[in-house]
């Protein structure tokens, strides 16, 4: 048997797999049933995947609209136990090891945290070259997810994978997703594959802009991404080569998101606006959209505690995860006020829980 699909496959990574898989959503049915009999879940899954019957389930399809309307499809519990195993013990590193260290998304030891550090230290290291005057290219993709054609996205992987195994699988969960009205487009945001994938779509460009245009002040978190430099003229040339760049993987740029602008002027990134001093400190603030956003968040989830489909444990949970964001920032008064808001939420009426 292929050694890579003897670990992928083998009982001991789909269990840790499963383990991984349940943290922050063991509230729900789907996966607190999985878990329940997760030895014998696990060993079917094992037979499947050794017997070629393996199949991948109907996706669950639901919309948001926090912060923005967008379509979710999300993973059945014995996919993701499959995708994580198959990203832990293979795949993760083949693909992931041709990128540049300020791709950074969804990627070990790195995040929110670690992208929001990185642009907090390439400002720093223009303004001790440049001082205040230079400009930024913010640049973002419209509908990222939602416009990747599958031939580009398995090109992407066949380019670092050489595996037929691998490859068939990889393939199969990338068209799996045709839920559009063009089955040949479009990538689930809830599959860890996908993820990955997206990260590698955009990693030619990466290189291009650092290598090509020699911008030495960049930064990616999956389809968004900054380049500063003192010239803006220069920029709008590399905006025309980045263009030029993403239209050949039919892809677009966002018109309303896409624009350069005075470095003076700050920059939003992730939920945090990154200011300049005139000593060269920088700051972060979040927005007022992260904020508004985590209240209406939270009292929604305090009505699911009401209605049993939470617990407050679980919210509290939610909560913390959003502190830790915004002490990336200089956030200690608005932290404050947040938790005198979340303390007196749960006084607002009794709950059971």
């Amino acid at each position: 048997m292929d050694k890579i699909k003897e670990k992928v496959c083998s009982f001991n990574s789909l269990y840790k797999a499963m383990y991984k898989c349940r943290k922050n959503v063991m509230w729900k049915d789907s996966v607190s049933g999985f878990v329940k009999n997760g030895l014998v879940n696990c060993y079917k899954l094992q037979k499947q995947l050794l017997n070629n019957t393996y199949k991948i389930d109907k996706y669950s399809v639901f919309t948001i609209y926090e912060p923005k309307k967008r379509q979710i499809v999300s993973t059945r519990m014995k996919d993701r136990v499959f995708q994580r195993s198959l990203c832990d013990n293979y795949l993760y590193d083949a693909i992931t090891k041709s990128f540049i260290h300020d791709n950074c998304a969804c990627q070990l030891n790195k995040g929110t945290g670690f992208a929001s550090d990185r642009l907090a230290c390439h400002m720093q290291r223009y303004f001790r070259k440049n001082g205040l005057d230079g400009y930024v290219l913010k640049c973002d993709l419209s509908n990222y997810f939602g416009s990747t054609s599958h031939k580009v996205a398995k090109d992407t992987v066949r380019a670092r994978i050489d595996n037929d195994w691998i490859n068939y699988h990889t393939d199969k969960i990338i068209d799996s997703f045709n839920q559009g009205e063009n089955p040949d487009v479009g990538m689930g945001l809830g599959s860890q594959i996908t993820q990955l994938t997206q990260l590698a779509v955009l990693d030619k460009m990466d290189h291009m802009i650092k290598e090509k245009l020699g911008i030495k002040q960049y930064i990616r978190y999956m389809d968004d991404f900054i380049l500063i430099h003192q010239d803006k003229e220069y920029l709008k040339y590399c905006l025309d080569e980045i263009n030029k760049h993403v239209t050949g993987l039919n892809l677009k740029l966002s018109v309303k998101k896409t624009q350069i602008f005075p470095l003076k002027q700050g920059i939003s990134f992730l939920g945090f606006r990154f200011y300049l001093t005139e000593t060269g400190k920088v700051i972060r603030k979040l927005t007022k959209e992260n904020v508004s956003h985590e209240k209406r968040k939270l009292k929604k989830m305090k009505k699911l505690v009401g209605d049993g489909v939470m617990t407050k444990a679980n919210v509290d949970e939610c909560y913390m995860s959003w502190k830790a964001h915004a002490k990336q920032g200089n956030t200690h008064n608005l932290i404050l006020s947040m938790d005198k808001f979340y303390k007196n939420l749960w006084k607002e009426g009794s709950t059971n829980v």
